[in-house]
């Protein structure tokens, strides 16, 4: 197969080189070039942009930086007869582009061009990616870019590039995508002026932020727990119900990742539990009974790299835990040896990626391992994989259109799935706002080797009856049912049973 790229030599930037050397590296085909009509940078958006890495020295901003390329870095298209145009050079009518069996233009925000990209990001909020095939008319695949790492416009343009090199490779790799509907960005570039007053703002907010996180912890997360028969979030939909009990933490540590366990006739609740301080995570869990929790919660799993997000599987009597151990780059299985502290590594079930949030369920004969992995320099939450598999225990091998969702609203995993009634349901974090800023239930329409497909339906955020900022998991084992959530907490420890009262769950 034949690739041509359709760029535009003057508004070349670093995610270009990424892209070419991700297809290089992917042995899709034979790459060539073919160069577009010059159409020189915004010298403004340029300048505002090298202030902000300037601003935000320790966010990467590689991708949007410009490259200074040769112009041999690939070979110049010489007469072949090419299968795919990937046309990168922003043209609209009068294109110069090459003919092609197949000619996939990115559109942001449904518009076409970089600036359409700048214009959504400046506006708020990245925009969603959709490649149309300009040969067949059509959109053919589609991706929503989540934004945890973007900061800035410089940020922004890094996020959206690198999901539009997931997409690209994934379209090339499998045609045969979900496509979700286009999300149309009204958004134009501000003059000057407006980007002078955005460059204060911005930095107004930087200092603003750095006196807040003197102040308090980031990301405090905290455990909500209660006891529930009938009345269950996935009955209802709903946060609704038995008041939620909040677990105790230190102060400076946080609890999240809720795990309940229901084994050998008592009930567990095992969690991520990091210190801020060094922001590595362990496990800890703590027994509950009648009342509560039996005391306080103690380690038991710990690791040299951060741990969090402890799934449980029985197999054939067995009791297995597969704990996020992204940071080590690998996907592990642990066995109860002496429960519940004694947790060892029996065997590492996937290795060389970036997977978070585990999670496994089983469809007739077949296990079915749904994570997030991390793809180059993008975001954490938005490239939703599966792996499927006849044992638990492997060979476990990646679905034909991995990730199968690029969506930070829907890709995610928040915590176990369940059958009911022969339909097979999923928690999912919804990252539109920020990272765990809600959680949405989803409804598994497809699942087979060939395809993938969900709907939503209910989302839940903070209410009254769980105030705070975030909302990013949902578990139940037995009758112990758990949540979790951010909240503001100050790093004087004075000022926390204040706090504390602020953010009290109500009676619902």
């Amino acid at each position: 197969m034949i690739i041509c790229l359709h760029l535009d030599p003057s508004s070349l930037r670093h995610w270009h080189k990424s892209l070419i050397e991700r297809l290089q590296k992917e042995e899709l085909g034979n790459l060539v070039v073919s160069f577009a009509k010059p159409s020189p940078r915004h010298k403004v958006l340029e300048r505002f942009m090298v202030f902000e890495r300037w601003l935000y020295a320790k966010a990467p901003t590689n991708g949007s930086k410009p490259w200074e390329a040769g112009q041999d870095f690939l070979p110049l298209l010489d007469g072949q007869e090419i299968d795919v145009i990937v046309d990168l050079s922003g043209e609209g009518e009068g294109s110069t582009a090459p003919e092609a069996k197949s000619h996939l233009v990115p559109l942001f925000g449904g518009k076409l061009g970089e600036e359409a990209a700048m214009a959504a990001i400046l506006q708020g909020g990245l925009p969603q990616i959709a490649l149309e095939d300009r040969a067949q008319g059509a959109i053919i695949a589609t991706a929503s870019p989540s934004s945890e790492l973007a900061a800035g416009l410089a940020g922004g343009l890094d996020q959206t590039y690198a999901r539009l090199i997931t997409l690209l490779v994934a379209t090339l790799k499998m045609p045969q995508r979900t496509v979700a509907p286009i999300e149309m960005r009204e958004a134009s570039l501000p003059s000057g002026l407006a980007l002078a007053k955005k460059a204060l703002l911005s930095t107004i907010k930087y200092m603003v932020m750095a006196s807040y996180r003197r102040l308090f912890y980031p990301s405090h997360w905290r455990i909500g727990w209660r006891w529930v028969d009938e009345e269950d979030v996935w009955s209802q939909k709903s946060l609704e119900g038995p008041t939620w009990q909040v677990l105790d933490d230190p102060g400076h540590h946080f609890y999240a990742d809720p795990f309940p366990l229901y084994w050998q006739g008592r009930h567990y609740l095992f969690f991520e539990d990091l210190k801020h301080a060094d922001e590595k995570g362990i496990l800890s869990v703590v027994e509950f009974d009648e009342q509560g929790p039996k005391g306080p919660a103690k380690p038991c799993l710990v690791e040299d790299y951060h741990l969090s997000y402890p799934f449980f599987i029985e197999e054939e009597g067995e009791l297995y835990m597969i704990p996020e151990t992204s940071n080590n780059g690998d996907v592990a299985l642990y066995q109860a040896q002496d429960f519940p502290f004694g947790w060892q590594r029996k065997q590492v079930l996937l290795e060389g990626l970036d997977a978070a949030d585990v999670t496994i369920t089983k469809k007739d004969d077949t296990y079915w391992m749904f994570c997030v992995t991390r793809d180059g320099a993008g975001g954490y939450s938005d490239c939703l994989s599966l792996f499927y598999a006849d044992s638990l225990f492997g060979p476990w091998q990646p679905h034909a259109q991995n990730p199968v969702l690029i969506d930070k609203a829907t890709a995610r995993p928040a915590g176990a799935m369940r059958w009911d009634e022969g339909r097979l349901y999923r928690p999912v974090q919804d990252c539109t706002l920020s990272y765990g800023a809600e959680l949405a239930l989803c409804e598994v329409t497809r699942l087979d080797k060939d395809g993938f497909e969900q709907k939503v339906v209910k989302k839940l955020g903070p209410s009254d009856v769980w105030p705070g900022r975030k909302l990013h998991t949902l578990n139940r084992s037995g009758r112990l049912e758990a949540i979790d959530g951010a909240v503001l907490r100050p790093r004087w420890q004075a000022l926390r049973p204040w706090f504390d009262r602020k953010f009290a769950p109500k009676r619902s």
